[in-house]
């Protein structure tokens, strides 16, 4: 009975069979060495000849297939090499010894054979040989290559000259042709005639097979088809089956030469098997690398340069890919009729299948396969391995992970079937790790996929448990304790309860005797097991390392490096930069620790397991600097979670440190559990900073401490709230002022160097005026350094600041001021209506009121930054915050500001409502006049004479981009600079309450700019060509002449663009109401307006006009010049003050 061999392919036809066999005393390295050099010969190319052949080597044949050589030429033996070592000529002999042995077991199909031997010249060995190669040493084996070329021609040359012959028997019809047969046809032999014409046709298509055969291993594929096809049509007419079979098969393999000149099957690519991938990586590979040779194949799986060469019908008789996969299906129909041919089906079947695998037919391929299963051949169990094996791999080639994991699973199970007298466990287990891909299981816990399912868990858990138990049998306890723990790591989610249960009781059994370490486990076979981190139990949801308290944190100011580096840049904003900026600080934490402080950090466990799991050594896993964890014991009840727990950990020395992991010591197994293996934290691991030594201050105030309600939506001061050491709370009047007195004392056991004082008022709302909060610090720097328990103060001076009433600020900026009314000291007699009454009490604003005593909160954080010691010298320090929450009680309510011209054009005159909101009465102070007093809930109007002054306007052409416009800018100076001017003070006689009225924040329109503003402008106005620059009337006749005649000069250091002069005559009733259309009343003999385009300094320019008056009346001039803003949009206006008035009387009524 022949035996199958489970390597062959198609190619192999075409290949002559050489035997290279080991003699004497040579090791197996040494042997397989050479085994590798003359396996390089593989296709010979003859010399003076455009001819060449295959050589195919095994280091075994079996003398059972030999004796079908005259079937298929192929399986015989032609070839045989020993290869032999030796050291003296006793060994020499018995390497020739084994020589003629092997030459006369293949003797009847052997064509030529060499005996190689290593470790002897010629000249020193007896009864050499032509056929004897010596070589001194394997090292010094030079020539081995060209004696393997020389043996293969050889081969070649008795191979054509059998090929010669049997065309010449098979071309010869007058010779009687002998009859070729298969081994097991020679009994049928028997009362067989001879002499009928189908048993020559017979012999005759036979012979053309045989001859077929030889022309292919002799590299003639042309001729090979010719004789194939001529073989196949006899064969066919004679009914003879199995040959007919025989020559298809011959017909493919011929054309598969041809289609496919690199061969049917893939070199195997070399692959640690240490380490196996992820299925789900390794799929995606194997998918790249098919979609790349692809590219370079023909649809039918041909490489282009074959396809097109086949397109063009140069290789004739050739099967198309299509038409070889139909030709195998009719042979392997016609072996399976015959039981003794079902090693040749096998092989068939095998086959064809590679070819498939070359064409992607991969359907078609595992219906051959399925075929070959029900084949029934008597195997010894190592022929079923192998048979097994090679199903799995022919399976795995085309797809079919699962049933080649599948069959290399009944493989393993054969090697320890109960019929195995001598089980092979280690084969056993090293087949089932095979297995693993196939059923989308890998051994390495950091690539197994937890958080979807992927394969089938019922297999993977029942592959795993015979891991377990197959390592057991084979002696190592340390690799099922690693399998077992796998097991409940990555298969636990698919255990019940009290399968979790009972596992765990044997993995504790387990490790009672070997337990579970946390490093690679090597293997005999070479491979390597990674460590199985036990992190589901327990289950870490989340991990946080936790800042120190808000003030021991260490802080460090930006280097001046960095800010210029950011400021030269180009880019207001890069996209790609913020986002590499957000990658690092996930990373990275954006706080530091300090040296020798306990840091810690906060971990949620939850625990799947059905009983109470007791965590041992519980610690966190560090790199870079000195970090000297504290060891936790767990002891967590069954099914419970999340559970907060708390780590802790000092650094011992300042740098860098990064936390990976943690580590746990459960049901005997340590493990180094890698936040890079958990899926549910995000990052690989954290790096936090570690800062030299700093002192710590403990702060205290002389004020009570806030009490903040517990309903506050201020998210500012909720936030301050939690970083603050301490706090202070005053309640005081708009315009008050207090102190805040506070103690520092330095607890630890470093002086410190340095403190500096700071406040953010960004917490309250609305803003924190300007000088609310003023402190001087130098008093507490001159007692610096603060040794270890002394006492430091210092003081923080609480101004209380008002706001401007916000009911008439609308109307009050959108109010121009008038350029018309007198001065407030003007008689009664002369003034404007509108200001007769300013000095009165105002109506009951009811409507307006404030709410009685309501108090404004006004928060802010006094920031302490102090540092000594190292952390001092590296730039480090430390800041406490201290909460200033001051309610201010509304006092006096500044509205209806209004700034009004004086009769010196130096002065203007600024006009205020004060509203007394207080339950007391306020007495009020001002310069240049008496105290005021207003009584509670009254409101009073006042008139500050106030210097008048001009601010540099900004420049706009090299000023920075800005969110405030510069006519807003404009406003606040001008703003800020008159609140400085004006000092009105109020005293509450009651509880001596005493402050200051704030007017920081009144609305500055351009009008009241103007006004307010030292005209550039001088005037020199004539009325009669008499100098006008009085407050006093200008008498005047009806329908007489008045020439007016103004001249302007530019008394500013920069040209004023733009100006217009402007000479408007009104009339005024004296009853609130100005007219100023008076055609019919008055008539102008000239132009009452004049523009000028540019004035430079100190250029002027002169206008004059005539006015006849036609009816009696008070009337007036508004006298004004104009001129364009840079920075804002209205134009600037100056008002020639004082104010011409006019007195037109009637003649009739002038008395001489």
């Amino acid at each position: 009975m022949s035996i199958a061999d489970y390597e062959q392919t198609a190619e192999d036809h075409q290949a002559v069979l050489v035997v290279v066999k080991p003699a004497g005393q040579i090791n197996a390295k040494t042997f397989n060495h050479i085994f590798d050099r003359i396996t390089r010969c593989r296709h010979v190319r003859l010399p003076d000849s455009q001819r060449s052949f295959c050589l195919r080597y095994k280091k075994s044949s079996p003398v059972e297939n030999n004796v079908w050589g005259e079937f298929q030429a192929h399986r015989k033996v032609m070839g045989l090499l020993v290869v032999g070592k030796c050291a003296t000529a006793a060994d020499t002999g018995a390497i020739q010894e084994r020589y003629n042995l092997l030459k006369e077991l293949y003797g009847s199909t052997l064509y030529d054979s060499r005996c190689l031997i290593f470790g002897m010249k010629q000249e020193n060995g007896t009864n050499a040989k032509t056929n004897m190669v010596y070589y001194s040493s394997v090292e010094d084996s030079f020539s081995l290559d060209e004696t393997v070329r020389e043996f293969a021609a050889s081969l070649f040359w008795v191979l054509e000259s059998k090929r010669l012959q049997a065309e010449r028997l098979a071309s010869d019809k007058s010779e009687k042709l002998p009859l070729l047969l298969a081994p097991f046809e020679k009994k049928d032999l028997i009362g067989i005639d001879t002499e009928t014409r189908a048993f020559r046709k017979r012999c005759q298509g036979r012979m053309r097979k045989y001859s077929g055969d030889l022309c292919l291993l002799a590299g003639l594929t042309q001729e090979a088809l010719l004789h194939y096809q001529a073989s196949a049509d006899i064969l066919k007419s004679a009914n003879d089956w199995l040959w007919l079979a025989a020559a298809f098969e011959g017909t493919c393999a011929a054309s598969v030469t041809v289609q496919y000149p690199h061969g049917t099957t893939r070199p195997p690519m070399p692959r640690n098997q240490s380490f196996s991938g992820s299925p789900k990586v390794t799929s995606e590979r194997k998918l790249s690398g098919s979609l790349t040779r692809a590219a370079t194949m023909s649809p039918n799986g041909l490489p282009m340069a074959t396809a097109e060469f086949l397109q063009d019908g140069k290789a004739k008789n050739c099967l198309s890919p299509d038409e070889i996969i139909e030709k195998y299906k009719e042979a392997l129909i016609q072996y399976s009729k015959y039981k003794n041919a079902a090693v040749i089906e096998l092989e068939g079947i095998i086959k064809a299948t590679r070819i498939m695998i070359t064409q992607r037919k991969n359907l078609q391929a595992s219906e051959f396969l399925q075929n070959m299963v029900y084949i029934n051949i008597q195997l010894t169990d190592e022929d079923k391995i192998q048979r097994y094996n090679t199903l799995s791999g022919l399976y795995e080639q085309i797809g079919f992970k699962r049933k080649a994991a599948f069959f290399k699973r009944v493989a393993a199970m054969q090697c320890v079937s109960p019929n195995n007298p001598n089980p092979a466990w280690n084969s056993c287990y090293h087949l089932l790790q095979e297995t693993l891909d196939g059923y989308s299981l890998t051994l390495d816990p950091r690539q197994f996929p937890r958080e979807y399912t992927y394969g089938w868990p019922a297999i993977q858990l029942r592959i795993l448990h015979e891991m377990v138990y197959t390592a057991r049998k084979m002696g190592n306890p340390a690799l099922a304790v690693r399998h077992m723990s796998f097991l409940l790591h990555a298969m636990s989610d698919h255990l019940a309860p009290y399968e979790r249960k009972e596992l765990s009781k044997v993995l504790e059994s387990y490790t009672a005797k070997v337990p579970g370490t946390p490093v690679p486990l090597a293997l005999e076979s070479g491979a390597i097991l990674p460590p199985v981190p036990m992190t589901n139990l327990p289950t870490v949801k989340s991990f946080k390392l936790l800042d120190l308290a808000p003030h021991l944190r260490p802080m460090k100011k930006p280097s001046s490096q960095a800010s210029s580096a950011s400021l030269n840049s180009p880019f207001i904003y890069s996209p790609i930069q913020s986002r590499q900026q957000e990658k690092k600080d996930q990373s990275k934490m954006d706080f530091q620790w300090v040296s020798g402080e306990v840091c810690e950090m906060a971990l949620q466990v939850i625990n799947p397991m059905p009983f109470e799991l007791k965590v041992q050594n519980m610690s966190v896993m560090s790199e870079g600097i000195v970090f000297e964890p504290l060891i936790s014991n767990l002891s967590l009840p069954a099914e419970s979670g999340p559970l907060g727990v708390t780590l802790l950990g000092t650094p011992k020395t300042a740098g860098q440190l990064k936390l990976v992991g943690y580590v746990t010591h459960v049901l005997g197994v340590k493990s180094h559990c890698k936040f890079k293996d958990l899926r549910q934290i995000e990052e690989p691991d954290y790096s936090v900073e570690v800062v030299p030594e700093l002192p710590k201050l403990q702060v205290t105030t002389s004020l009570p401490k806030a009490a903040f309600g517990t309903t506050n939506h201020n998210l500012g001061l909720n936030k301050a709230k939690e970083t603050a050491v301490t706090s202070a709370a005053a309640r005081l009047y708009a315009g008050e002022s207090q102190e805040c007195v506070l103690t520092l004392q330095n607890v630890s056991q470093i002086p410190v160097e340095s403190i500096d004082i700071s406040l953010d008022t960004s917490i309250s709302s609305p803003k924190v005026p300007s000088g609310f909060f003023t402190w001087n610090l130098e008093n507490t720097k001159a007692q610096l350094p603060l040794q270890p328990g002394a006492m430091a103060t210092f003081t923080v001076l609480i101004k209380a600041v008002g706001e401007i009433a916000t009911q008439d600020r609308k109307s009050a900026e959108n109010e121009e001021p008038s350029s018309r009314h007198s001065s407030p000291k003007k008689s009664p007699q002369t003034r404007p209506r509108s200001m007769r009454t300013a000095a009165m009490t105002a109506p009951p604003m009811e409507a307006q009121q404030p709410e009685e005593e309501k108090a404004q909160p006004v928060d802010a954080v006094l920031k302490l930054t102090y540092s000594g010691g190292q952390g001092y010298e590296e730039g480090y320090h430390r800041q406490a915050s201290i909460i200033l929450h001051v309610d201010v009680l509304q006092s006096l309510l500044v509205s209806k500001v209004n700034i009004l011209p004086a009769p010196s054009p130096r002065h203007c005159h600024l006009t205020l409502d004060l509203h007394n909101v207080t339950r007391h009465e306020v007495v009020i102070s001002y310069p240049d006049n008496d105290d005021l007093i207003i009584e509670s809930k009254q409101l009073k109007r006042i008139a500050v004479r106030v210097e008048r002054f001009s601010l540099p306007e900004p420049c706009t052409s090299d000023a920075p981009i800005s969110i405030i416009s510069p006519a807003d800018a404009r406003s606040q100076q001008y703003s800020q600079q008159l609140a400085t001017l004006v000092d009105i003070r109020w005293k509450m006689p009651s509880s001596g309450t005493c402050g200051v009225v704030n007017l920081e924040g009144i609305p500055m329109t351009p009008e009241a700019i103007d006004l307010i503003s030292i005209s550039p402008i001088q005037w020199d106005v004539r009325i009669d060509d008499k100098h006008y620059d009085t407050e006093e009337p200008v008498q005047c006749m009806v329908g007489r002449p008045m020439s007016v005649k103004v001249s302007v000069t530019n008394a500013s250091a920069e040209a004023v663009e733009g100006s217009t002069l402007v000479v408007q005559p009104y009339q005024d009733l004296w009853n609130g109401t100005v007219l100023n259309n008076v055609g019919g009343k008055v008539a102008c003999v000239g132009c009452q307006k004049r523009d000028v385009k540019k004035m430079e300094p100190g250029e002027s320019f002169q206008h004059s006009c005539t006015f006849v008056f036609f009816c009696c009346g008070d009337f007036g001039l508004d006298i004004r010049a104009t001129c364009a803003s840079r920075v804002r949009s209205q134009d600037h206006k100056w008002v020639f003050t004082p104010i011409v008035r006019i007195t037109v009387q009637d003649k009739a009524k002038k008395s001489p």
